[in-house]
C-alpha cells in the first residue's frame, strides 16, 4: 500500500504533485524553489479555513521533498488526528479544494489503513481493486477521484496495463488520460457524502461552553485559543507525575478564577467533560454542589486549568528533549539552499568536505539553522514553552475579566452527547446507505420462500442469488421423483376414519399394519397410471389438512396464526370425509403459513437485541437485511 504501511496509527499522509515551470538550467534548485513558492500559495489559499479550524492534535502542513531522481520535487504533509476522524476528512476536503483551484495538481492521500477513500466507496468499486493492485493508482485530480484502471483482457484500453506504476508515470497518466481514469459516479458520490458538509461543518462542529478558569488561563486562551487541544490532551493522558503538578498548581492557582467562554470542538469537549477527577481539597478548588447549575462550568474550568498546569510544568523537560531531537537535513530543501549559500560565500574557508574543521563549521551552521527555524513560527515551539513565555509577557487585568462575565452569552446545549435509540437508528441507516422497502413483511416472506424452495443437497442449502437474472430462470420439477422420495422417507398412509368421521390415528399406521397389505385407509403410493400423480397430490393435501386440525386441538395450535375465511370458502375447499369434519368444527381455519413464519422470525430477531444471531445471519446470507425498527 505504498507509504501507508509506514504510517503511525490515526495519521493521514498526503502528497501533492504540482506541475512546475522550469525557468533555469539549474533544474534541481529552480524546481525546489518553485515548489516552495507553490506551497506558500496553497497555504495562503487555505488560510481562511485553517484559521477557523481547531485541530485535535496536529494541523495541516506541507513541506518540499526534493527527489534525487529525474522526477520533480513535490509537497508532502502528515497529520496525526488521533481520536477525531473529522480532522482526516477535513484534510480530504482541503485537498479536493486545492485540486479544483489548481487544475494541474494531482494528489495522493492515504492513512494507516491504506486507501481509505476506496474503503468509503467499497460497494461500488471494480472487482480488480484490492490492496495489492491499487498501489499508485488512486489519486485526486480536479476535484474528483481518479483510479488508473488495470487491464483485465488484451482488448481493454488503459494507460498503465499492469504492475505497480512509478509515481511520476501514474501522475502523468492521470493528467493525460483523465477521462479514462475518472472513477464512476457512484464512487464520486460516496466520497462527496463525507465532505459535502464542509466548510460549514467547521463551525457546526464547535461547542461554546462556560468555564470557571484562573484569569491567567483565560488571558492565554484569548491570545492563543489553539492551545485548547494541547491542554485537553495533557489532562486526558495525565499520569501520577502530572497529578503531582495538579496538586501544587504552581502556575495557575484557583484563587483568581473568572467565568469565561471557551470554544472547543465537540470531540475535545466530550473528552474533557467525560473525565472523572476529584481535586485535592488542599488545592483550593471549592466546587459547588452537584445539583448547582454552575457545577459543570466549575468542573470544566478546573480540568482545563489542570491541563495548562501540566503543560507548563513539563515545559523544561520538553525543551531538553526538543534540543536533542534529530532534524531531517537530507530532505530539507531550505537547509540545502542555506548550506549552498554558505559555501558560495566562503564560510567553509576552502576546507575539504569531511575534514575536522569542515565538520565543526558544519555543526555550527546546523545549530544556527535550527535556532532560526524555531524562531520562525510558534507552531514549532512546544505548547508548554509557549504558555510559560506568555505568562511572562501577557498583561492580564483581573477586574476587566470579572466585569466581562456579565456580557457572556448562554453556552451551547450539550444534548448532542445524549444519543437516543431513534437517533442511533437514523445514524446507522445513513451509514448503511440502504433503502428498505415499505412492506417489510413481504420482503421477509418472499425471501424465506425463495430460500425454502431453492435447491439443497447433503452438503447443505444453496443460498439463492438476489440478482434479477436468476429470478427469470425456470425450475424443473419432477413430480414422480418427488413422490418417490417422500414415500421412501416417510412411508405415508392416509389416516383411517371411523364411522363418525373422526380420525382414529394421527400416524396413519399401527404395528399391525407394517406389512404391505392395504388396510381400511387408502395407501399413498406411486403406482404408475394416468391419475396417480394427481391422486398423490390430493392425498398429501388431505393428510396435511388433517394434521392441521389435530394440532389445532392442542397447545401447539395456539401459536399459529390462521387465515380468515368465509364458511362458503371452507366448504368449497374440502370434500368427502373432510367436509364432514368441517361441519362439526365450524371454527376451524387453516394455518396462515406466511404470517406465522413472519411473526416467529420477527420475535426471534427482536430477542437478539441488535446482536448477531440465527435470524440476522440467515437473512444476511440470503441477501436480505432487516431494518432496525421492527416494532410496527
Amino acid at each position: 500500500m505504498a507509504f501507508s504501511s509506514q504510517l503511525p496509527e490515526n495519521a493521514v499522509k498526503y502528497k501533492l504533485f504540482p506541475l512546475l515551470e522550469r525557468k533555469s538550467s539549474n533544474k534541481s534548485f529552480s524546481n525546489s524553489t518553485s515548489c516552495e513558492i507553490v506551497a506558500e500559495t496553497y497555504i495562503s489559499k487555505l488560510s481562511g479555513f485553517l484559521d477557523r479550524y481547531i485541530w485535535q492534535n496536529e494541523s495541516f502542513n506541507l513541506r518540499v521533498v526534493d527527489c534525487t531522481t529525474d522526477s520533480d520535487p513535490y509537497l508532502e504533509g502528515m497529520t496525526c488526528f488521533e481520536e477525531n476522524i473529522d480532522d482526516e476528512w477535513f484534510i480530504v476536503y482541503l485537498l479536493y479544494f486545492l485540486t479544483q483551484s489548481d487544475k494541474d495538481l494531482v494528489v495522493q492521500v492515504q492513512d494507516s489503513d491504506g486507501e481509505f477513500l476506496l474503503i468509503e466507496a467499497a460497494e461500488c468499486l471494480p472487482k480488480w481493486i484490492n490492496p495489492d493492485t491499487s498501489t499508485n493508482r488512486i489519486f485526486i485530480y480536479r476535484g474528483e477521484l481518479h483510479i488508473i484502471p488495470m487491464a483485465q483482457n488484451p482488448g481493454q484500453i488503459t494507460p498503465i496495463p499492469s504492475g505497480v506504476p512509478s509515481i511520476s508515470n501514474a501522475v502523468a497518466a492521470v493528467r493525460r488520460y483523465s477521462s479514462v481514469t475518472r472513477a464512476s459516479d457512484s464512487t464520486q458520490e460516496a466520497i462527496q457524502r463525507r465532505i459535502k458538509e464542509y466548510p460549514f461543518k467547521i463551525d457546526t462542529n464547535k461547542h461554546r461552553a462556560h468555564c470557571y478558569l484562573p484569569c491567567s488561563v483565560a488571558g492565554i486562551l484569548m491570545e492563543d485559543p489553539k492551545l485548547i487541544p494541547h491542554a485537553v490532551k495533557a489532562f486526558y493522558l495525565r499520569d501520577p507525575l502530572d497529578l503531582k503538578a495538579c496538586r501544587a498548581m504552581k502556575f495557575f492557582a484557583p484563587e483568581t478564577r473568572v467565568m469565561t467562554e471557551v470554544v472547543f470542538t465537540r470531540c475535545l469537549y466530550a473528552q474533557l467533560s467525560s473525565q472523572m477527577y476529584e481535586p485535592d481539597v488542599r488545592t483550593g478548588w471549592n466546587l459547588p454542589g452537584v445539583n448547582n447549575p454552575l457545577r459543570k462550568a466549575h468542573e470544566l474550568g478546573m480540568k482545563l486549568a489542570c491541563g495548562f498546569e501540566i503543560l507548563a510544568s513539563n515545559a523544561d523537560k520538553m525543551m531538553n528533549v526538543e534540543g536533542s531531537a534529530e532534524h531531517d537535513f537530507c530532505n530539507d530543501v531550505r537547509w540545502r539552499r542555506f548550506a549552498s549559500n554558505l559555501k558560495e560565500r566562503g564560510y567553509f574557508r576552502g576546507e575539504i568536505e569531511g575534514s575536522q574543521l569542515y565538520n565543526r563549521l558544519m555543526l555550527q551552521a546546523k545549530d544556527f539553522y535550527l535556532l532560526c527555524l524555531k524562531k520562525d513560527t510558534n507552531g514549532n515551539v512546544d505548547p508548554g514553552a509557549r504558555i510559560r513565555s506568555m505568562l511572562e509577557t501577557l498583561n492580564i487585568n483581573y477586574d476587566e475579566m470579572k466585569a466581562a462575565e456579565k456580557l457572556l452569552k448562554p453556552p451551547d446545549s450539550d444534548s448532542w452527547m445524549e444519543i437516543t435509540p431513534d437517533a442511533l437508528d437514523s445514524m446507522l441507516e445513513q451509514m448503511s446507505h440502504k433503502n428498505y422497502e415499505a412492506n417489510v413483511g413481504k420482503v421477509i416472506t418472499d425471501g424465506l420462500n425463495s430460500f425454502v424452495n431453492h435447491r439443497s443437497d447433503i452438503e447443505g442449502a444453496e443460498i439463492p442469488s438476489n440478482k434479477q437474472k436468476n429470478k427469470k430462470q425456470k425450475i424443473n420439477f419432477d413430480p414422480d421423483a418427488f413422490t418417490d422420495a417422500v414415500n421412501t422417507i416417510l412411508d405415508f398412509r392416509v389416516p383411517e376414519s371411523d364411522d363418525d368421521g373422526s380420525s382414529s390415528s394421527m400416524s396413519g399406521y399401527s404395528d399391525e399394519e407394517e406389512d404391505d397389505d392395504i388396510g381400511t385407509g387408502e395407501e399413498i403410493n406411486c403406482k404408475k397410471g394416468a391419475g396417480s400423480k394427481y391422486k398423490n397430490i390430493q392425498d398429501m393435501k388431505i393428510y396435511m389438512e388433517q394434521m392441521d386440525r389435530e394440532l389445532a386441538q392442542t397447545d401447539v395450535g395456539l401459536s399459529f396464526d390462521r387465515v380468515s375465511l368465509q364458511p362458503s370458502e371452507l366448504k368449497d375447499s374440502t370434500d368427502g370425509n373432510v367436509a364432514d369434519i368441517n361441519e362439526e368444527e365450524e371454527d376451524f381455519r387453516p394455518v396462515d403459513v406466511d404470517l406465522t413464519a413472519l411473526k416467529n422470525i420477527l420475535e426471534s430477531y427482536s430477542s437478539q437485541q441488535g446482536l448477531p444471531g440465527p435470524v440476522s445471519n440467515l437473512f444476511s446470507s440470503m441477501g436480505l437485511q432487516l431494518p432496525n425498527d421492527l416494532d410496527s
